[in-house]
């Protein structure tokens, strides 16, 4: 019996945790959350909010990047850009947040826009879009595997 799976029927579980990940906390309304676990143990999250049929804000947090975490990557933009038809993602990382950019730049997000001392201590934030044509990786997952994941929150 494997000891890591993904989750995407516990979106209270997995939202307070990517909560909790964050530098100030959060609270979501209106959002969806698909997570990964290890041995019980929440080790990733994603979460929407706010989705409009066009947006949604999305939040990642990662204890430590896996082929799980590069799993649920697949999942979540499959979810977002397949089967809620949704044409971008929004993020807000705070420009001193080094370790979340990168990650994010990875990914596939681009800087957008900066807010100047938007920050939580004053800092920028910057305002990151991630389109469909820039995430790769979940490109050639696509034509694989029809993911039905729920296109409503609750």
């Amino acid at each position: 019996m494997s000891t890591s799976r993904l989750i995407f029927d516990d979106k209270c579980r997995v939202g307070e945790w990517v909560a909790e990940q964050m530098p100030d906390g959060a609270s979501w309304h209106n959002y969806y959350a698909m997570g990964a676990e290890t041995k019980g143990n929440i080790v990733s999250g994603i979460v929407f909010e706010s989705m409009n049929g066009h947006n949604a804000n999305v939040h990642i947090a990662v204890s430590k990047p896996t082929k799980l975490f590069l799993e649920l990557l697949d999942h979540a933009f499959i979810y977002a850009f397949q089967d809620c038809k949704l044409q971008r993602l929004t993020g807000l990382v705070e420009a001193d947040n080094t370790k979340a950019l990168h990650l994010d730049i990875h990914i596939g997000f681009r800087i957008e826009a900066i807010m100047k001392n938007a920050g939580s201590s004053g800092q920028d934030m910057l305002i990151l879009v991630l389109w469909p044509e820039n995430y790769m990786r979940g490109k050639r997952l696509w034509e694989k595997t029809p993911l039905k994941l729920p296109t409503t929150l609750h």
